[in-house]
């Protein structure tokens, strides 16, 4: 049905303003005149042209008549536009729950439906309540904008529009109350509970049987018969009565919470009335709802009013009708591709759309109003810009958590050394189990190795469960927590979780150079000599040459690949160049390439990295000078990047949170004194911790956060530079004595050598970044292609059939292409993204490694080992089963935003009693005159003209 009719009315007016009786006779006066002269002139003219001029004349007065006239074409048309009444309903997958008895608003969802039933006298009277709480939300909303027209200057007939609907509604709300005050004998409370219902409805007496609300009725009766009110100040009175309005709709909420109370300790013959609802889902229970309401609503909306349907999930859709849309939503619990994802925001661009084509006179939306859509915007602003259509939110289903234990996250640190003593953190939340004992368990390959029972204290809390470990096996160890489940669980996906760490040796072998004894020197010589896991060699340049360990003998660099190699870490202060030498320079790039070894320098005044703009450690310098119109600050604060929140060298806390609260506290009472100016990273680096001048505005700009970096690091080859813009993390020694010092240090330290858990050859080997990635991560993988001399192997021109990635799982294969790193030559690089859970095998596929590895074959004694890396991707448990609670304060702010309300289903139909559904009514008059126009005024100055002619030609007078 087409929602706008047009009817078009055409005819002919005329404009004139004399009387048609004197014009007509003005009329044949002037032709008499004209006519009686011409008739004088027979003789001399002859018949012919007597009666030629007759005709001119007559044609030039009837044309001057027709004028006088002023006759116009006019076009009325009138068009008429249906509002409509949009019904949405909520179809993601917590619609299938099935909600405890009477824990999802039983009592009001069975009035609605059971209005006939005689044993419901609660049941009306909570009905009624939640229709007066209606009612004078809409008084209260139509007070606020009459008061907004005043303020604005509006026209009148607003004002009084508004007024009128408030009265109505007040008028409404009265009626309520008396046939609340009729039911009150029959609804056999406790005592104690009719006091307090018979109290609240004599004070709600008070209030709407008042002068107030009776002068509110008087105001728009006399505005709408156009007098003037009697009252003189009524304007300055609106706000008094909207705070009124206010107040009892108050109170009629207190009454609402009393009946439902009420009515959980009222007999038991109601209860079992709400035995219907054991083992209905959210679906079903609205689908018999919106049923009702077509029996009940429909018919009366549909002679003035369209009334559309529709349904939401992680999209919208439309239905043709009522019938379509209940059988929908009553067989949503038994399909099985049900969308896991409710996003409100597509249910509210939706009805944007709907009202660009129909004015909506209201919107309800019957949803648990769980937004969980991570990628769209926001509802509330979408709700922002509804501001003309009121949107009515009717949330269903429980407001509490159900029972669940929920294993809501693990942290344990990414990196630890060999025989490292490891915190591993499970937090849980747990609701609804009141006085039970949870029981959680470490496991390790599948073997319960420790395990905690937990007492729970009380129906909602969170808990935070700590098992300490000791890693002993170098590589990758995986520990699992297991939450047992209990009695009665919603779910028991969320009771299990998977962790993986990166276990390195435990011995580290490091060099550490620098010219002078900067404080940053001394405090790190301290702290390794005094670890037991470290084997430290020095170099110091000035006041005196201090060489240790492997470097005694010469004092000097390493000059040779071989001779870097002896260490996992080197660590390069304020070196002058020439302390330096270009051979050592070389070698150790080709060491950071080849070896996988790591470099940390750490930025001085005088020379690094300055001055080795022209020498070839500036190639795996991470960062470059900032703007030189930035001026040096006095004091720095630092903020940890998204990057380096989770990243394994920060953790300096033993959970996640730990290092949190540890960085805030470092970051207050330790600022940075001086950074070097060689701290913008380069687009290949990793900016972990960014310093910004602690007194400028700049403090908390993601452009300046991103452009100034403390700690940084970029992947050179297999190895590593890591880089510190500021000689200042001794510092760290001030706060809590020693620890914050040497963690931060240890963990860089055990990431710098975390062990490369790549697979293959020498010629071919791949890796993955993790083993275990959760739902929708980004699986980065790298393949690592060198040649016989251990050279690596660089082609820029390759195509699939040479080099490709095959990505296999139990039930699929595909093949992905890899590309190569424009930053480090011979590694190719492909992000695998939306993939399913599973396991998963990538292996390098292609003519160019078949040839790598037939090289590598033909050496006697190699055994090559095939270049496959497997990960796992863990299934994601959607928060749309997860948490299944119905979020009151999400469907309050948006109703608040578009003028709507928070209704329960009971009072539905109070707000389209009180809500205008009369199409809008246009009217347009199109008027066309048709006699201004020359060609009349030509007319009768040819008809003249020609008449005058001929008598100059026949020498006529």
């Amino acid at each position: 049905m087409n929602a706008t009719e047009t009817i078009r009315n055409e005819y002919l007016a005329f404009g004139h303003p004399f009387s048609l009786p004197s014009l007509i006779l003005v009329g044949l006066a002037c032709l008499a005149i004209m006519l009686g002269t011409l008739y004088r002139e027979r003789r001399v003219l002859g018949r012919r042209t007597t009666l030629a001029f007759s005709a001119l004349r007559i044609v030039a007065v009837a044309t001057v008549f027709w004028m006088l006239l002023a006759p116009t074409n006019v076009l009325e048309e009138s068009t008429t536009t249906r509002k409509a009444v949009v019904m949405v309903a909520d179809a993601s997958a917590s619609m299938t729950i099935v909600d405890p008895q009477g824990s999802a608003d039983d009592r009001r969802w069975f009035t609605v439906e059971n209005e006939e039933q005689s044993n419901a006298a609660i049941g009306r009277a909570i009905a009624l309540t939640d229709r007066a709480i209606a009612a004078m939300g809409i008084a209260h909303r139509e007070l606020s904008d009459s008061i907004a027209e005043l303020q604005q200057h509006g026209t009148q007939q607003e004002v009084n529009d508004h007024l009128a609907r408030s009265s109505r509604a007040v008028t409404r709300a009265r009626g309520h109350l008396a046939e609340l005050a009729d039911l009150s004998p029959g609804l056999e409370p406790s005592v104690d509970r009719e006091t307090d219902v018979a109290s609240l409805l004599r004070r709600l007496n008070g209030l709407l049987e008042s002068p107030e609300f009776d002068s509110l009725a008087d105001l728009a009766d006399a505005l709408n018969r156009g007098g003037a009110p009697k009252e003189m100040g009524w304007r300055e009175g609106l706000p008094d009565l909207t705070a009124r309005v206010v107040t009892t709709r108050r109170v009629f909420q207190e009454l609402a919470t009393q009946l439902v109370s009420s009515d959980d300790l009222s007999s038991s013959a109601p209860a079992s009335d709400l035995a219907i609802f054991r083992g209905r889902s959210r679906s079903e229970r609205l689908a018999n709802y919106l049923d009702h309401f077509q029996r009940s609503a429909g018919e009366a909306i549909d002679q003035s009013a369209d009334l559309r349907w529709s349904a939401f999930a992680s999209g919208s859709q439309d239905f043709s009708g009522d019938s379509d849309a209940t059988r929908f939503l009553k067989g949503l619990r038994d399909r099985e591709d049900v969308p896991r994802q409710t996003d409100l925001s597509s249910a509210l661009r939706h009805v944007q759309q709907l009202a660009q084509r129909q004015p909506i006179a209201a919107t309800f939306v019957l949803s648990d109003v769980a937004h969980n859509h991570s990628e769209a915007a926001g509802p509330t602003q979408i709700a922002a810009q509804l501001k003309d259509t009121p949107v009515y939110m009717v949330p269903i289903g429980n407001p509490s958590r159900l029972r669940d234990v929920d294993l809501v996250s693990v942290s344990a640190p990414t990196v630890a050394m060999r025989n490292d003593d490891v915190v591993i953190e499970a937090h849980l939340g747990i609701y609804q189990c009141l006085g039970e004992t949870c029981t959680i368990q470490l496991l390790r390959d599948g073997e319960v190795v420790d395990f905690r029972n937990v007492l729970v204290d009380s129906d909602s809390e969170s808990r935070s469960i700590r098992f300490d470990q000791r890693v002993s096996e170098i590589g990758r160890e995986t520990f699992q927590i297991a939450v047992q489940p209990v009695d009665g669980e919603m779910t028991t996906e969320n009771n299990f979780d998977e962790i993986e760490i990166n276990v390195t040796r435990s011995d580290i072998k490091v060099l550490l150079a620098d010219e002078m004894p900067r404080w940053e020197y001394r405090y790190l010589a301290q702290l390794f000599r005094r670890d037991p896991k470290v084997e430290l060699d020095e170099l110091l340049f000035h006041p005196r040459q201090i060489a240790t360990g492997r470097r005694e003998p010469s004092g000097t660099f390493p000059v040779t690949v071989d001779q870097w190699n002896q260490y996992d870490v080197v660590i390069l202060g304020d070196l002058p160049v020439e302390h330096l030498p270009v051979a050592s320079q070389e070698s150790l790039i080709k060491y950071l390439r080849s070896r996988g070894g790591t470099l940390i320098m750490i930025a001085g005044d005088r020379s690094m990295p300055q001055n080795f703009v022209d020498y070839p450690l500036k190639d795996v310098v991470p960062v470059r000078p900032i703007d030189a119109g930035v001026a040096d600050a006095t004091n720095y604060a630092f903020r940890v990047t998204e990057a380096g929140r989770s990243h394994a060298a920060l953790m300096i806390g033993e959970t996640e949170q730990a290092t949190r609260d540890a960085w805030d506290f470092v970051n207050r009472f330790s600022p940075l004194h001086k950074v070097s100016r060689w701290r913008t990273p380069l687009p290949t680096a990793r900016s972990l911790i960014a310093a910004v001048p602690r007194e400028s505005a700049l403090i908390e700009d993601a452009d300046a956060i991103r452009e100034s970096a403390f700690l940084c690091w970029q992947p050179v080859g297999r190895g590593r530079a890591v880089y510190l813009s500021g000689p200042d993390t001794y510092r760290l020694r001030f706060l809590r004595g020693d620890r914050l010092h040497y963690r931060f240090w240890g963990q860089l330290m055990r990431w710098a050598i975390a062990s490369d858990l790549s697979a293959g050859d020498r010629t071919v080997r791949i890796r993955t970044g993790k083993s275990l990635y959760e739902t929708d991560s980004v699986i980065d993988v790298e393949v690592e292609l060198n040649d016989a001399d251990g050279e690596p192997v660089v082609r820029d021109d390759l195509d699939d059939d040479a080099l490709s990635l095959q990505v296999a799982s139990a039930d699929t294969q595909r093949e992905v292409p890899l590309s190569a790193d424009p930053e480090r030559p011979g590694v190719y690089r492909a992000e695998l993204r939306s993939l399913p859970p599973g396991v998963y095998q990538a292996e390098p596929k292609g003519s160019l490694i078949d040839t790598l590895r037939a090289t590598e074959s033909a050496e006697p004694s190699a055994q090559p080992d095939d270049p496959i890396a497997t990960f796992t991707v863990q299934a994601d448990l959607p928060a749309e089963l997860v948490d299944t609670r119905c979020n009151r304060v999400l469907a309050g702010q948006l109703a608040e935003l578009t003028g709507g309300q928070v209704l329960p289903p009971t009072a539905i139909e109070e707000v389209l009693a009180l809500t205008d559904l009369e199409p809008v009514v246009t009217h347009h008059v199109g008027r066309q005159p048709l006699w201004l126009r020359w060609r009349y005024l030509w007319l009768v100055f040819g008809c003249l003209q020609v008449e005058w002619i001929v008598r100059k030609w026949r020498g006529l007078s």
